[in-house]
């Protein structure tokens, strides 16, 4: 999941451009509103600036924060993908550390090597907050923030703890070590939470829900179609936590059942050989289309009927924030925190997960009646109002930086 930020040069001096913000409302940090708060210097942690959810979270919320005086610096353990140019073209500083992914994170040496990487850019960088996203970063960013002198260390929980991590004594130690070393906890929704809580020792007692938000004034409104062929959707990393064999085994069911419908994917990832070669098997060429990653995923929600997500788990899901935001209906399965933003029978179905036969008469029972698609999705834009607001959660995140909750572990 990319998030873009067009930019335009405001002023230069010398070689160092000065860019204005995607967003009006977020100016640069020596506006009146900031120059009259005091700063907060933030290292956000992630694995990569690739697409995905954290990213995006991370990507936005740098973005968000300019106006309240957080000043935010960037440490990608690869430091690459599409965000980072983005990111850096926005005036963001991004490091990078030593750090391979697969199959080499067992390389002892190499882990090492990236946590003192992080341990230095901490200590140079005075920072007051170092905030960590995903396992690996958990890991090897409390680790470096801790040695590098850091007194507030932040966690983020965007995802289900059987997701997070092989099940092994070795993972789960380097989680609760992990955790005993860190101050706060911010999960993206009351579901992660409340997992983290579950099956997580040694979680510091400092936590919250801040919801990871989008910019919802900048997804155009979909406009269901009362007949014709049934446009369906879904969005997301072609993997196997995001369950897109089943959504194409619906497919088929519908298909057997004469509903006229097509599918298209967005995304790219490991499952996409796998799911091309089911399309193939089972015929469903002409009615399911593989658009692979895209820069800009708001023309093709705004293009849809109806938004499928058939994850075998979530966190947040911005990808169901971002086709809320777009007033789509949605069919998607009852795991983690999609039950928080989609609401049963008002928005769309809640349907079991790894169940094509659900998914399949969900979506069919919608397209018996089309005439309700419009209103479940101008309810779902309401919801995301109401709940998803990047300009709320950069506030809220604001706030929580600004106090002073940590009690410094030795």
């Amino acid at each position: 999941m990319l998030v873009q930020l067009p930019l335009e040069p405001r002023s230069r001096t010398g070689d160092n451009a000065v860019y204005g913000s995607l967003n009006p409302r977020v100016m640069a940090t020596n506006g009146p509103e900031a120059s009259q708060q005091e700063k907060v210097r933030v290292l956000s942690v992630i694995g990569s600036l690739r697409f995905g959810g954290a990213e995006a979270r991370v990507a936005r919320f740098a973005q968000a924060l300019r106006p309240y005086g957080i000043e935010t610096e960037i440490c990608a353990l690869e430091r690459t993908g599409p965000n980072l140019t983005l990111l850096e073209n926005a005036g963001f500083r991004v490091h990078g550390t030593p750090y391979l992914a697969r199959p080499f994170r067992s390389n002892t040496m190499m882990l090492l090597r990236t946590v003192d990487a992080i341990r230095r850019i901490v200590k140079a960088g005075r920072f007051d907050i170092v905030h960590t996203n995903l396992f690996w970063a958990d890991v090897l960013g409390v680790a470096g923030a801790r040695l590098g002198g850091c007194r507030r260390i932040i966690q983020s929980r965007v995802a289900m703890h059987s997701w997070a991590h092989g099940p092994t004594a070795f993972f789960h130690g380097l989680e609760q070590t992990t955790n005993a070393l860190t101050n706060e906890l911010i999960a993206d929704c009351q579901a992660s939470l409340k997992d983290a809580e579950r099956y997580e020792a040694l979680l510091p007692s400092k936590r919250t829900v801040i919801y990871s938000g989008v910019e919802i004034d900048q997804f155009p409104v979909a406009h269901p179609r009362l007949d014709g062929t049934l446009r369906l959707l879904t969005l997301g990393v072609l993997a196997p936590r995001k369950g897109q064999e089943f959504a194409i085994q619906a497919m088929e069911i519908l298909k057997t059942k004469g509903v006229d419908a097509k599918l298209q994917l967005v995304g790219s990832g490991p499952d996409e050989a796998m799911l091309r070669q089911q399309v193939l098997t089972r015929g469903l060429g002409e009615i399911i289309t593989f658009v692979g990653q895209v820069p800009d995923s708001k023309p093709f929600f705004a293009d849809a009927d109806m938004f499928i997500f058939p994850s075998r788990q979530e966190g947040g899901a911005i990808a169901l924030q971002e086709a809320m935001a777009s007033a789509l209906p949605i069919v998607a399965t009852d795991v983690g925190g999609v039950p928080e933003a989609l609401v049963d029978g008002s928005g769309g179905r809640l349907v079991p997960p790894q169940d094509a036969a659900a998914l399949a008469r969900a979506i069919s029972d919608l397209a018996s009646d089309r005439a309700r698609l419009q209103a479940m999705g101008q309810f779902n834009r309401r919801r995301a109002i109401e709940l998803y607001s990047l300009d709320v959660s950069a506030g809220q995140l604001a706030d929580w930086y600004k106090k002073p909750r940590a009690t410094p572990k030795s």
